[in-house]
């Protein structure tokens, strides 16, 4: 069994800047598991950024739903490292409840907070996920609206395709390319409403629109 004192060694590693010294580190601490979430969850609140954002990515490896609340709470951050770290391990531990405290993301204009955020939320499947997800899909940010369309395409729910075709005719060329895409992984082969909707956007001005609608059609014919 790992001692109390290796694994305080470990979590002191963090802080190092030799990443071969980290990387061993977080591998000892990810294989003691539960033995080490007590001291990375105080290392959240003891550490500076860097040896925050690590404890964060190690708590996600290890898994224990202990670490839940700590990492929602460290969204919180000024940091936007430890925000991002927090982000992806929230969709490693792959609990619904974190659902709430990731939509707000979705209006982050830093383009790998919102494709994280994104990521996450298409990977926390559960049905709460997809109701979250639709009650957003029609809001005024295109921030929100987009990632709502990635995210529902990679659920897989069909109760999103309706809502979603509704989105092909959206002012924002990346949600209508990502509405297409969409419609090609959630519809079934031969769906003459979707087939429709698609073919409405082969004339579309923008070429990356026509290209995806193009392909989800290949899917689907």
């Amino acid at each position: 069994m790992t001692s109390p004192q290796q694994i305080q060694t470990w979590v002191y590693a963090l802080s190092q800047t030799d990443l071969t010294q980290v990387e061993d580190a977080i591998d000892g601490l990810v294989n003691a598991g539960s033995l080490a979430v007590a001291a990375l969850i105080d290392a959240l609140y003891d550490g500076d950024a860097i040896t925050c954002a690590r404890a964060i990515e190690t708590l996600g490896a290890i898994g224990d739903a202990q670490a839940l609340d700590p990492i929602i709470g460290a969204l919180g951050d000024s940091d936007a490292q430890v925000v991002l770290s927090a982000i992806n391990a929230l969709r490693r531990l792959g609990d619904v409840r974190a659902v709430p405290a990731l939509l707000p993301f979705l209006r982050h204009d830093d383009i790998y907070v919102h494709f994280y955020t994104t990521l996450a939320l298409s990977e926390l499947r559960h049905s709460e996920t997809v109701e979250a997800l639709l009650a957003l899909l029609n809001t005024d940010d295109a921030n929100v609206r987009h990632g709502c369309v990635v995210a529902l395409g990679r659920q897989g729910d069909p109760r999103a395709i309706q809502p979603i075709i509704e989105r092909l005719d959206d002012e924002d060329e990346r949600i209508r390319y990502s509405a297409a895409y969409a419609l090609g992984e959630l519809a079934a082969p031969g769906d003459d409403t979707v087939l429709a909707a698609l073919r409405v956007l082969l004339d579309d001005d923008d070429p990356n629109v026509r290209k995806s609608t193009k392909e989800a059609l290949e899917k689907l014919v």
